[in-house]
């Protein structure tokens, strides 16, 4: 389905999706969670727009590293506290329609999935978030 696409029963709408980076998207361990690209290439073909922010400054270097900087739209420093308010002062231009993050408080503040901070070879969590993304894509 395409993003503003309309059906009898739904709209299909595009979401701004930021994830979180650290035990996020990477684990401690520097490795990428599973199914990453994989969750990225479907949310750009759905429509979506991807963005990165994490707490600790821009991580597009990370990005390029694990060779996903080119599904990625733009990256932000994200809010560690009092979210909302604190968007534009940290330059973040674009309204969250869901995030992504291990720190429930993000999630709290915004839409989005509080996924585990930890991974095991069998991790299908961001499975999950696009089932999620998905699921709230249809108004």
């Amino acid at each position: 389905m395409t993003p503003g696409n309309t059906t009898a029963e739904h709209t299909y709408k595009s979401l701004n999706v930021f994830f979180d980076v650290d035990n996020t998207l990477i684990m401690w361990n520097g490795k990428l969670r599973n199914h990453t690209r994989e969750v990225f290439e479907a949310l750009i073909h759905d429509g979506h727009t991807i963005y990165i922010w994490s707490g600790v400054g821009i991580r597009r270097w990370d990005m390029r590293r694990h060779e996903l900087d080119e599904l990625v739209e733009d990256y932000f420093i994200k809010p560690l506290e009092d979210h909302h308010a604190k968007l534009e002062p940290l330059g973040v231009n674009v309204m969250p329609d869901f995030v992504i993050d291990d720190h429930k408080s993000v999630v709290d503040a915004f839409v989005g999935y509080h996924i585990p901070d930890e991974a095991g070879p069998d991790d299908e969590e961001l499975l999950k978030v696009l089932a999620a993304i998905r699921e709230l894509a249809l108004t």
